[in-house]
Order: structure tokens, then sequence, then C-alpha cells
């Protein structure tokens, strides 16, 4: 190794352990260089190193005051811009006062994103950057950052204008973030940017549902077939009001793109929502999204420090969890337990009654013939979402049982397989560059690079495919859900299977949420998505799907569901309604 490379490496295990301590947690993932990496590669100069080091802290920042539970979502896209400019703002002011050593790293990184806005000729451009600077100066008022002073020469004083009391209560709020974030929306609507956008959104939105009623009553009289062979389809069952309110955001016309690409190879799953429904679900590329197994994620090393990790969490749980599990165990083995039927004229000679031919030799041979089992081979597969609202204890119980249950079926012979779905990075990836690139058209649908992990197929045993339960608690992994496509995913790969009874069993916290996909689209996209998707397993699909809810009522989702409020519930729910799928009908 040259003593340049030597030099970087440095720099990059010293960053590393300072955002790690920072942020309060020592098993967080930082990367540097290439696509998608935390942080960019060292500076060659030490006049860059402060920003870069600047970087590193925000990134430890976000990770020690930012709950990503809470979304951003205030209707609008230009009010959601802001408030996403306010909340990276609110948690580097945090660090700076809390953490004064880095307060100057901070402040050289804002200064060079302020030279990215110096080429703007338009001082109305510059609404993100003066916000940020405004908000800075507001609540760090002895740190100088003479780079921002030109944004407010516009802006300034229209910020300084608004009530003190909304500007005191951004102050007092730094360290609660739902609190900020209502501040926040107050300030921005005091500034008419909400009121500007809603109403410009309200006239085109009336606009396109006069347009859309004169065409649907058009289609109704053209094509009256397909109207009544999609009707059933488009009713929720368990919830048509909420599904009807949802489906009212939506503007067909204008997700429907003629210019997007058309997605190949489809599922028999895909076709058929597509098929059965007026909505159509689009992504905007493929091209990011990955299907890969857990091993391939890190090291070996690392699936045993994890595996080890687990293991040491598994003694409050394991004992409880694994009696249920031995009661599955005797439920299935009663199951397929051989039984007879006796005195029949032919089939297997019954050797236990031979001994009355010896006493009453006119009595005739009896012969005993077994009964078919009821008991059908299957296939379970499991699929966990791997959200980051789920890390802490709610996956912590989902990978113990996960690791109890594959090996407690495969003694009974039942093929398990355990799968996640997460997403690559946080806010689009790759895939929310490319549509920046190609001029931000409306409506492209999934907007995210998609992650979708094989812990265990089903034909691994589990000797060898328990060591990757581990990567469940890998915090770096559990980012976005896009739970409409998991279920799609996982379903073809249950289908393909050979055995007559398929279960699939999904363990989540709560509604599919993607930040990047959310902002682009009507808010319930992702959601009427996957209220598609499960109404089409649930009629036209073989496999049974069951869901459990994690703090979250998913009956509204899933028609045989169960929710559970404390992760410790987890096992023994999964273990009744296996149970229950398991009995004879």
């Amino acid at each position: 190794m040259t003593a340049k490379n030597s030099q970087t490496e440095t720099v990059k295990e010293a960053v590393s352990a300072a955002t790690r301590a920072i942020s309060g947690n020592p098993e967080m993932e930082i990367s540097f260089g290439g696509m998608g990496s935390s942080l960019p590669n060292p500076p060659k100069t030490i006049k860059e190193l402060n920003s870069f080091r600047g970087k590193a802290d925000s990134l430890a920042c976000i990770e020690k005051y930012r709950d990503k539970k809470i979304r951003i979502n205030s209707g609008t896209e230009k009010v959601d811009a802001l408030l996403r400019v306010m909340e990276d703002a609110r948690v580097e002011i945090l660090g700076s006062i809390n953490y004064p050593g880095i307060a100057s790293n901070l402040n050289a990184k804002f200064e060079d994103s302020c030279k990215l806005f110096q080429s703007l000729e338009e001082k109305e451009d510059h609404l993100e950057i003066a916000l940020e600077s405004w908000l800075r100066k507001l609540c760090l008022p002895h740190i100088e950052s003479s780079g921002s002073d030109q944004f407010l020469e516009y802006w300034g004083t229209l910020f300084n204008a608004q009530d003190e009391k909304v500007k005191e209560g951004l102050i007092t709020s730094l360290s609660d973030q739902e609190k900020f974030q209502e501040t926040a929306k107050d300030f921005l609507q005091s500034l008419n940017i909400e009121d500007e956008d809603s109403d410009s959104e309200d006239h085109d939105i009336e606009d396109e549902t006069e347009q859309e009623e004169e065409s649907a009553s058009q289609d109704a009289e053209d094509d009256e077939s397909v109207e009544s062979e999609a009707s059933p389809e488009q009713q929720d069952e368990e919830g048509t009001e909420e599904t009807d309110a949802d489906a009212g955001d939506l503007d067909e016309d204008a997700i429907v793109d003629e210019n997007q690409e058309v997605i190949t190879n489809q599922s028999w799953l895909e076709s058929l929502v597509g098929q059965t429904s007026n909505f159509t679900y689009k992504v905007y590329t493929r091209s990011f999204d990955e299907e890969i197994k857990a091993e391939d994620l890190c090291s070996p090393e690392e699936i045993l420090r994890l595996r080890k990790h687990l293991d040491q969490l598994m003694g409050p749980s394991k004992s409880t969890i694994s009696k249920l599990a031995h009661r599955l165990q005797r439920f299935l083995m009663a199951q397929q337990n051989r039984s007879w039927e006796f005195n029949k004229e032919e089939g297997m000679l019954d050797s236990a009654r031979l001994h009355k031919i010896i006493t009453d030799p006119l009595t005739p041979l009896s012969y005993k013939i077994e009964k078919d089992t009821e008991f059908r081979d299957t296939s379970v597969s499991i699929l966990v979402d791997s959200s980051g609202s789920m890390r802490g204890r709610s996956m912590t119980v989902a990978a113990i049982c996960a690791d109890i249950i594959s090996t407690t079926l495969e003694r009974c012979n039942v093929k398990t397989e355990v799968l996640g779905f997460t997403t690559k990075q946080w806010k689009g990836g790759e895939s929310r560059k490319l549509w920046m690139e190609d001029g931000k058209p409306e409506n492209p649908g999934r907007l995210n690079d998609i992650r979708h992990i094989i812990f265990k197929s089903a034909d691994t045993p589990w000797r060898r495919g328990q060591k990757n339960f581990g990567l469940m608690l890998r915090e770096g992994l559990l980012k976005e859900n896009v739970d409409g496509e998991a279920l799609i995913w996982a379903h073809d790969r249950l289908a393909r299977r050979q055995e007559q009874r398929k279960i699939l069993m999904v363990i989540s916290d709560g509604a599919p949420v993607d930040d990047s996909t959310l902002s682009t689209n009507p808010t319930n996209f992702l959601d009427l998505h996957l209220r598609q998707v499960i109404h089409s397993i649930e009629t036209q699909s073989e496999v049974n799907l069951i869901a459990i809810g994690i703090g979250h009522d998913v009956t509204r989702y899933y028609k045989n569901a169960v929710t559970i409020h404390r992760a410790e519930e987890l096992g023994g729910a999964m273990l009744e309604q296996l149970t229950d799928l398991f009995k004879v009908d």
C-alpha cells in the first residue's frame, strides 16, 4: 500500500469512528466513493477537509436527531421540498449547539452549498438556500457565514417580517421533530407559499375531474363489457369508503404515460392486477432494482458477528417461542401420522388378528387399508418488512421467529423460505437521479431503487441458511418499503413451487412508505397498488395469504390478518396463524 493510500485509509477510519461516536450508533453503515455511498472520497487538499468532515458530521446528526418514521407530507411538492430543507438544517443546528466542536465543519459544508447556488441568475431561485441561511442565522447567531449574506438580500426581509411567535417556535422546537415540522408549516403558510401551490393544484384537479367525468361517461357507452368486468375488482370489500377516497386522489390519465417504457416479462400476478383495475401502477425504471442473497450484502466475518449478536438477543424470547414452535410441530406431526381402516376384504394383511385363525379357523383373513392423509405437501414463505421503522425490538423478534419457525417447519418436512424487502437508498437513489436528469417528468411512478433480499431459500437447509438471519439486524439495510411489488415478488417465487399447499406470511408494521415516490405521485399511489395486489392474490391465486401487523392495523388491507401491539406477541401470532391454515378443512 502506498503512502498516499495509507493516508486516505487513515482519514476514512478516523472520520468513520468520529461519525459513529457522534451518532451514538456504533454499527452505523458508512461507505466512501462510488454510487449510493454515504460520503465522497476524502479530499486531496487540507483546504477541503473541513467541508468533508462537515458532510460526515451532518450524516451523524441525521442518524442521531432524526426519527425516520416521521414523514414529510404537506400535500404540495413545493412545500415538501422546503420542509426537507428546514429539517436538514434543524439536525445540523442541533449538532452545532450540542457539539460545538463540529460547528465549524458544518458551517464549512454549508458555505460550500452556497457556492452551488451562486450560478443561479434569478433571485427567486435562491429560496431554498436563503431559507436555510435565515434559519441558521436565527438559531445560531454567533456563527458567521459570509457566503449566505447575498441570498438574504432578496428573501431576508420577507422572512424577518413574519410572526415573532412562529420564529420563536422554530427555535424552541428544534429538539422536537414533529413540533418543529408543524411550526415550519405555519411559517411557510405565512409566506403564502403553501396557499399558492394548493390553489393551483385544486384548480388543476377540478379541470381534470371534469374531463375525467366526460371521458368516463363516453367510455361507459363505448365499452360497456370492459367496464362490467373491471368494476368488481375496483372495490375493496373491507374498506369501500377508504378505497374510493384514495381513488379520488388519482388521475388515471395523468398516471399513464405513453412514452414510459413497457415492462416486459410481467408475472401472472402483475398482468392480473393491470387487467382488473382502472389504476395503472408505473415504475420509472427497474435498471437499479436488486434481488440479492443476504450473504452477498456483507463479509462472512460480519455475517458471523451479526449471527452471534442475534443469538445473544434470543435469550429472553427463545424459550417462549420455542414452546409455541414445539406445539406447532406436535400438531403437524399428528396430522402426518399413519392411520388404518380395519376389517377390509383386501389390502394389507392385518398381522395383529392372525391369532383368530387359530382360535376360530373359519374366521376369514382380516386386511387393513392405510387411510389417505389429508395433510398436504406445503411450502411457507415468510416476507419481512425490512424498512427503517422496523428497527429495534420489532426486527429482533421477527428474526428470532423466522429462525425458530423455519427450523420447526423443516423438521415437519415443510419447505420454508425467509425473504425481506426494502430500498437500496433513502429518497430515491439512482432512480431519482435519472428522473431529475430527464427533466423531472410528472407522475413518474415508483421512484426508488428497490431491494429484495433472500435470507433463506426454500430449498436451503436451515443449518446452512440460519447464519443469514442476523443480517436482519443490520440497520444500514433498513430503509423504505414498497409493499405491493414485494408481495408480487414473494408470491411469484412461491407460486413456482411444486408443493400442493402454499402459504405466504407477511410481517409489517405499516403502510407502504417511499418519500421519493409519494412526493412525485398522488399520495395514495403505493397504497392503492398494495390493495390491488392483495385483492388479486386473495381472489385469484392458490397462495394462502396471511399478515401480521406490528402496532398497525393491517386488517384494512388483508382479509386474513392479525394485529399485535407488542413485539413479544409476534411469535405466538405467527404460530397461531400457521396452525389455523394447517388445520384440515
